[in-house]
């Protein structure tokens, strides 16, 4: 085998499907390869960059790679591949480097499948994240557990003060929690949005359920 004479798609590509962290180092900086997507075009690749921006780069500019914590440059990859740096290829040798890039290609169409049914999954168990937030924020939410009646309203829940007689009255809030007073009637606690003679965004207050509407704008 003859020694490379500059790191190619292929050769990081074949570090990328072991799921080996990858980086490569050009103009001073690593970039990390995120997945073989990134080493798809055999003269420009792309890499992130400490920002978490992707950036091309030519692969002949590379100096060496970061494979897991090891540095691997030019001398150290053909000495692992064996490659002897005099003398030419037999027919032998050359009819053996086709089936390998050609396995290559293989692996990185399988590598995309896996990548995205793991995506797949990681998005059904987003959506069943947010199913069960929405859920929960349709709960109301009490200091001690005690409120056991009908829901009525929940945390995060838009409200607004009814009760025309109540210095607050017309306070717009968010839910923080509601709770059970001792005479029994349900409390809810909000955040208030909105400004008033008595009132002012980011106050809290506590009204009886009673008093409180929810609010649609």
């Amino acid at each position: 085998m003859e020694p490379i004479k500059a790191f190619s798609n292929v050769v990081i590509g074949q570090f990328v499907l072991t799921q080996i962290p990858i980086k490569v180092y050009v103009n001073g900086r690593y970039l990390i390869i995120t997945s073989t997507d990134d080493v798809q075009d055999p003269m420009i690749g792309f890499g992130m960059d400490e920002d978490g921006q992707m950036q091309r780069y030519d692969y002949r500019s590379i100096e060496h790679l970061l494979v897991a914590s090891k540095v691997v440059d030019l001398d150290a990859y053909n000495s692992a591949m064996g490659a002897e740096s005099s003398g030419g290829e037999s027919p032998d040798e050359e009819s053996e480097e086709e089936p390998t890039k050609e396995e290559s290609i293989q692996m990185t169409e399988i590598s995309k499948d896996v990548l995205k049914a793991k995506l797949d999954v990681i998005k059904q168990q987003e959506k069943e994240l947010k199913d069960k937030e929405m859920a929960l924020k349709k709960e109301p939410v009490t200091e001690e557990g005690l409120y056991q009646g009908e829901y009525t309203f929940g945390t995060g829940d838009i409200v607004k003060n009814v009760q025309s007689d109540c210095e607050h009255f017309g306070s717009i809030g968010v839910v923080k929690k509601t709770y059970t007073a001792e005479d029994g009637r349900t409390i809810i606690v909000y955040t208030v949005g909105n400004s008033g003679p008595t009132y002012k965004p980011g106050m809290a207050l506590e009204k009886p359920m009673d008093q409180m509407e929810m609010y649609n704008g």
